[in-house]
């Protein structure tokens, strides 16, 4: 009985002992939810973004990455309600909810199809190849298909080239027909001759053709225009990809998390991977001109909208026209009075009007003066050491003229300096004139030891202390690749950037940076080197991640950008320890002479 009663009085606390002392349960992963718009359906959007996901939850800890597939109404009504955390949507989509909700994006779609992440998508206006219809303009009154009119590429991007053509696509058209998902079923009815012309996106013909589904001279893009490199036809210029945005409401840590682990994608089979995010200001302007989103309040209203508007301000103007027009009459009576006063007061205001042209004719002479003034001043400036240098040798040949030494030796090398520092003085207007300039960007062929030349004499303008020792000897004729001159430029500018800071740091920014260009491998190679403090291994391994700096005052995304930039040209973007200091280089294929 007392060992019965001990054991029955023990018992509860053996539970309480083993509730604290237990196994302990793994917390449940906390749940991101990613709106992604699946305007063809949410088992078509699951599958065309399964890898992204699964490298999110793979890559992310204690993270549940869940997509939630909605249509463009729904969409932006959870965004607005803050019931999800990211959005996974087209330029056009996300352009405007970055406008009504103020949505950012952290990473855009780098596509394998498109020249760029901003350069990726456009509207392909396809009619039948023996139609007769070449151009936009040709579509007044004729039958057209399209997706939807929320479609991004399958209908706004299209619509804006039928405005640009003089086509109002509401008014002008003899039927516009929306025929929803999938928009391969538009290439096949304008094939069959049940609409004029039909609008599909970029490639999808030239993909339908290669896997048999319409014959190979069926159909004709109208008004292609001309995108070089771009390997399809277009009706239209080309838009930025997909973007992946972050709400206001998500945690900033979680968004940089999600932005590190998108950028550091590997491309999946299809080709697809995440870039740095792409300007989207084109997108912009396309809701402009055709007065949607943010810009519908442009659209003409109708007269009784007008009315109904504008009610109060209307009966305002109809008293002021009745006042004016007894006014008039009562002006009309006393004309004939007035006659002299009048003429008095017109050749007044005709002496006037004379004395106000010669002050306005005098403050214009000012005014252009002043101009000329600033410009003198700002040129006097940039061009006082060359001028000085001038004087100085031509007073000295005079003093040598005057005392009868008129070796020719001597004077020779006064001219020489004279017309060395007057072509410095020319150079430097032409610097002047050059930073004037906007160029427009472009792949091209460029010789790029003239392109890292001048990148790095620009560099010493900006930075006048420093001193850059170039190097091309070992190379015969020019170096040719196929790049953009400007991100090439960019790249340059931030290695010499790096380097100087480098120096800056060990105490020794006036040490020459040397910069080379050597052929290899069926390329050219551009290195700088620094005589900085070096770099440890573990640095140089992470120097490429996004937002990974060594610098106190860095962002951590400039080496990542150029690697971007480098590889999207075909070439790599290394760094290799010195003694003392680093080495960085970056590759590009020579260009491919074309046949």
């Amino acid at each position: 009985m007392c060992l019965a009663s001990a054991m029955h009085r023990l018992l509860p606390l053996l539970v309480c002992w083993a509730l604290l002392h237990g196994p302990v349960v793994a917390a449940s992963p906390e749940t991101v939810r990613v709106a992604v718009l699946a305007d063809k359906g949410i088992e078509s959007a699951e599958e065309e973004w399964a890898g992204v996901f699964d490298w999110l939850n793979r890559r992310i800890v204690g993270r549940k990455f869940v997509l939630v597939g909605l249509d463009h109404p729904q969409l932006q009504q959870a965004v607005h309600e803050h019931r999800v955390d990211f959005v996974l949507t087209n330029g056009g989509n996300y352009s405007e909810l970055g406008y009504s909700e103020g949505v950012t994006r952290i990473a855009t779609l780098d596509s394998p199809f498109a020249l760029s992440p901003t350069l990726a998508v456009g509207s392909a206006i396809v009619a039948r190849a023996d139609s007769g219809i070449i151009e936009l303009s040709q579509l007044k009154g004729k039958h057209l298909l399209a997706a939807s009119p929320d479609a991004f590429c399958c209908y706004q991007i299209a619509a804006r080239e039928l405005v640009l053509a003089g086509i109002e696509p509401e008014r002008d058209l003899g039927r516009l027909e929306f025929t929803g998902f999938p928009i391969q079923k538009i290439a096949l009815a304008v094939q069959a001759g049940k609409a004029d012309a039909g609008i599909v996106r970029t490639c999808l013909v030239e993909q339908m053709i290669e896997r048999g589904e319409i014959k190979p001279a069926a159909l004709r893009v109208l008004s292609p225009l001309p995108t070089p490199g771009f390997p399809c036809q277009t009706s239209s210029r080309l838009y930025p990809d997909w973007a992946f945005a972050v709400l206001k409401e998500t945690p900033p840590e979680l968004a940089r998390q999600v932005a590190i682990a998108l950028l550091e994608m590997p491309r999946t089979a299809q080709g697809y991977r995440w870039s740095i995010p792409a300007q989207y200001g084109i997108v912009d302007e396309l809701f402009r001109d055709l007065k949607l989103g943010h810009y519908a309040n442009l659209q003409q209203k109708t007269l009784e909208d007008m009315l109904r508007r504008y009610r109060l301000e209307l009966a305002v103007v109809a008293s002021l026209f009745v006042f004016w027009l007894i006014h008039s009459i009562r002006v009309e009576y006393l004309v004939a009075r007035r006659t002299r006063e009048l003429q008095n007061m017109q050749a007044e205001k005709q002496r006037m009007t004379e004395a106000m042209r010669d002050r306005q004719s005098a403050l214009d002479h000012a005014g252009r003066l002043a101009i000329l003034g600033g410009m003198a001043s700002a040129i006097a400036h940039e061009l006082k050491q060359p001028l000085a240098a001038i004087g100085n040798f031509a007073r000295g040949m005079d003093r040598r003229i005057a005392a009868g030494r008129l070796e020719p030796v001597p004077l020779r090398e006064g001219c020489n300096e004279i017309v060395l520092q007057s072509e410095r003085a020319d150079a430097t207007i032409e610097k002047i004139r050059s930073f004037a300039r906007k160029p427009v960007s472009i792949v091209q062929s460029v010789n790029l030891a003239g392109l890292v030349k001048e990148a790095a004499d620009l560099f010493g303008v900006a930075h006048p202390e420093v001193r850059i020792d170039w190097n091309d000897a070992d190379n015969d004729g020019p170096a040719l690749v196929e790049a953009d001159p400007l991100q090439i430029q960019q790249v340059t500018f931030n290695l010499l950037n790096n380097a100087f800071d480098a120096q800056k740091a060990a105490g020794n920014p006036k040490t020459p940076i040397k910069v080379t260009l050597e052929r290899i491998d069926r390329g050219y190679e551009v290195s700088v080197h620094d005589k900085g403090n070096g770099l440890k291994d573990d640095d140089i391994v992470r120097l490429f991640e996004p937002f990974f700096t060594t610098k106190a005052d860095g962002l951590g995304l400039g080496l990542a950008l150029s690697k971007g930039i480098i590889e999207s040209h075909g070439g790599r973007l290394s760094l290799a320890r010195e003694v003392p200091g680093v080495c960085a280089s970056f590759w590009l294929p020579a260009e491919t002479p074309h046949e």
